[in-house]
């Protein structure tokens, strides 16, 4: 499906746009002596990174030589529509690519200190009964989150330990930077580093848990895919992508990376309040790595949060124009979003529909958005039945949500302005539709966890 041209700005709209020709020289010849310079002090790290590897082999935090070799033949090889991708713009994805490889050796050793420091007690943790929230984007799967993240016998990694997954760094950043900078001005800070347009469409805080997948994109290479063209994005950034490398990514490095950060989170986090082991609670939308992470965790919770996917669709294709992936790169064209995103879309709903409908041996908890927003208590009390085995809902838990701002977005266009027939697109979408809006049969508690979950 081909969006015909779409405007790039509209009255009222952010003025962000590609950079121009002669901005993405001046970058590239700017960004050229400080490689080198990188280059120059990374350098004397590949020995060590090296007999790392014999000791430890690949870590799952930096991206592999193949998926390097893949991104440096698509930025030379890809033919996206118009606007196409420029010399300029070929060169500074090149030189985006060598600058993930020149520090692989960096965010390798400290992978390594780790394994060296705690190898035997990070091998020593059990992931238990973890609860894994699995939603689409833009489904409302972060708000809830917020609120189960506050439950004492859960644990989740925050944002900023997805994207710095060293327990040793855990343990001494509170210690020395923590002394001096506080987590207000590290949000803060954050959040003058991205448009205003993104933050009203997303409750971000580092320090809290967020989209996992985001940081993985961000430690390998997947983040310059939307700046390839439609058919890239889709592949190799949507969640649901059936291109085989895309899901050697998503069910294995992926979820070895869950992991190995589940078991350092359990042992930074210790016992809780009761002096019982706590539960790993981690969120995303990697619907593609599930039936592995069933396989891996058999006796975990799966919960979604489902939302009919045009509003969801339309909410998601703003939300990543509005996401600074590269300041220097502005905004893929908008085109290039619908595209590939409708592509992953449908993908996605599949996956998500094909998973949440099987019989397995953990819990699915499917949850309306239309529930979560209307009626929270109950709600709630229903992902505790399924996912806690308890019938009464515990204090700390909401009963209404607090006021939201959910209007006066600069960057808000709708279906029709972005070139996209809503009755076609429904009927496309009409068997997932059909299956969230069916009624829902609850699964009896015995079934749905074991009974060593009940408190």
């Amino acid at each position: 499906m081909l969006q015909p041209a779409l405007p790039e700005h509209l009255p009222g709209e952010p003025l962000r746009g590609r950079p121009g020709d002669l901005r993405l020289i001046a970058q590239v010849l700017l960004r050229a002596p400080l490689l080198l310079l990188l280059a120059a002090l990374c350098g004397p790290l590949w020995l060590p990174f090296g007999l790392g590897l014999l000791v430890w082999g690949w870590p799952p935090n930096i991206p592999s030589f193949g998926q390097v070799a893949r991104y440096g033949s698509l930025i030379w090889t890809v033919s996206p529509p118009a606007p196409g991708l420029s010399l300029p713009m070929r060169l500074y994805l090149s030189q985006s690519v060598l600058r993930k490889v020149l520090v692989m050796p960096v965010w390798g050793l400290c992978w390594f200190v780790d394994l060296l420091l705690f190898g035997r007690q990070i091998a020593a943790i059990r992931v238990e009964r973890p609860l894994l929230e699995i939603s689409a984007a833009r489904s409302g799967s972060t708000q809830i989150a917020r609120y189960l993240e506050a439950d004492p016998e859960l644990v989740a990694p925050s944002f900023l330990q997805f994207v710095f997954p060293y327990r040793w760094l855990w343990w001494l950043a509170p210690r020395t930077l923590g002394r001096v900078i506080t987590p207000a001005q590290v949000r803060h800070k954050m959040e003058q580093m991205v448009p205003p347009e993104f933050v009203q469409r997303h409750e971000g805080d580092p320090f809290r848990t967020d989209t996992l997948d985001g940081a993985l994109y961000l430690a390998h290479l997947n983040h310059l895919a939307p700046f390839l063209g439609p058919r890239v994005l889709s592949d190799e950034f949507g969640f649901a992508s059936a291109h085989p490398a895309a899901q050697a990514l998503i069910r294995g490095v992926f979820v070895d990376l869950i992991e190995v950060i589940g078991r350092k989170t359990l042992l930074h986090a210790g016992p809780g309040p009761d002096g019982r082991p706590r539960r790993l609670f981690m969120k995303g939308h990697f619907i593609g790595a599930a039936e592995e992470l069933e396989r891996r965790f058999p006796d975990a919770c799966f919960l979604t949060v489902v939302r009919h996917p045009l509003p969801r669709l339309q909410s998601a294709i703003n939300f990543l124009r509005a996401n600074p992936i590269d300041p220097v790169l502005g905004p893929p064209p908008w085109g290039w979003l619908v595209d590939g995103m409708l592509d992953s879309e449908l993908r996605y709903c599949a996956a998500e529909q094909a998973f949440f409908s099987a019989e397995g041996s953990g819990a699915r908890c499917v949850v309306r958005f239309t529930d979560f927003v209307h009626d929270l208590e109950g709600t709630m009390g229903e992902v505790y039945r399924r996912c806690f085995g308890v019938t009464v809902l515990p204090t700390h838990v909401p009963r209404v949500h607090e006021p939201r701002a959910r209007t006066g977005y600069l960057l808000n266009r709708s279906l029709s302005q972005l070139g996209i027939d809503e009755a076609a697109l429904e009927a496309r979408f009409g068997g997932y539709i059909d299956w969230i809006e069916a009624p829902r049969q609850s699964t009896p508690v015995a079934q749905a966890i074991p009974p060593a979950a009940s408190r």
